[in-house]
């Protein structure tokens, strides 16, 4: 700007503070504002004055506990980085408040925003590129049913430990398919049970709570004699149990069942769970991270390059079908 309208930077620097300089430089210095279509850029102005900036967080489904446990691990890689976690909640099914988020990105001083675990219709409607911003989606890639990756979820492992176990006959409580993780956590069940060639007496979807879990059972195909059930979270599998339960049905002597996401709660159910357990605070230091790295900017993450760390929490809820039952 200094070299367009002729004058030193020091005039630039003191007209945009809002300091008086002589009327001819401030003409020339606004003129050239006007024709290079200067904006001042908080964020620059936070970096070069060395004080925190902030990153924003576009987030969708924080009563549930997996996001919420990605949110506190942005949070605590943000912090650890010198910048600040700002979040904003938009509702998936009001459409305006996916808009005014985005607004409201605009109009801060931020280094860059995160798209925390997003549905469908929230990337399909959101207009991520108006961002002036970087930005990046922490989600899980699609996994397409028969692609190998299917057979390396967390997921699998589940379906695996319970068929090492001796059962055969299996039914599936999953959670919300509008969502990535609902989606692949179904394949990787399915993809599974094929594979090792098990007897697949049916499933269902719904929201991730615990009376999606109860509801749900009401499919259960008794006179199929299914002996395990994989629920898509641990609060499915604990409103799956409290049916089995009023119905007279022990776990694990009658039916085994796990779940996924390692709930801390989960050691304390009636009958303690097994569950796959997640890492979701690492998911979301990852994407803080990346996103100051400037890697993986502007789509989701690749499938070949997303981590599916876990762990398998075996406790009381599996053990040996009894095929005297």
């Amino acid at each position: 700007m200094a070299a367009h309208a002729g004058v030193s930077q020091m005039t630039v620097s003191r007209y945009l503070r809002g300091e008086r300089i002589m009327p001819e430089n401030q003409e020339k210095v606004a003129q050239a504002i006007a024709e290079l279509g200067y904006r001042y850029n908080d964020t620059a102005s936070e970096l070069a004055s060395r004080q925190p900036s902030r990153i924003g967080a576009l987030v969708f489904d924080v009563d549930d506990w997996a996001p919420q446990r990605v949110l506190a691990g942005a949070a605590e890689a943000a912090r650890q980085s010198g910048h600040l976690l700002e979040m904003i909640r938009c509702d998936v099914d009001d459409r305006e408040s996916v808009d005014t988020a985005l607004q409201m990105m605009n109009r801060a001083s931020l280094a860059g925003v995160m798209v925390l675990s997003p549905p469908d219709m929230v990337l399909e409607r959101m207009d991520l590129s108006s961002l002036q911003t970087p930005w990046m989606i922490e989600v899980e890639p699609d996994i397409p049913s028969g692609h190998p990756m299917a057979l390396r979820h967390p997921m699998s492992r589940a379906v695996r430990h319970l068929a090492g176990l001796g059962h055969e006959r299996f039914f599936y409580l999953g959670g919300p398919t509008q969502w990535p993780s609902g989606r692949n956590r179904r394949t990787a069940y399915r993809d599974t049970v094929a594979e090792l060639g098990l007897v697949d007496c049916g499933d269902t979807e719904g929201p991730w709570g615990a009376e999606n879990g109860y509801d749900a059972m009401r499919h259960f195909p008794l006179d199929d004699h299914p002996t395990a059930i994989v629920a898509a979270s641990d609060q499915i599998a604990l409103g799956a149990m409290s049916w089995l339960r009023e119905r007279g049905l022990s776990v694990p002597n009658d039916v085994s069942i796990t779940g996924y996401d390692g709930l801390r709660d989960a050691a304390f159910y009636a009958t303690p769970l097994t569950t796959i357990a997640i890492d979701f605070g690492a998911m979301g230091r990852r994407a803080v991270q990346a996103l100051l790295a400037g890697e993986g900017l502007g789509s989701p993450p690749a499938m070949e390059q997303y981590p599916f760390s876990s762990e398998l929490v075996i406790r009381a809820s599996t053990a040996a079908p009894h095929r005297a039952r």
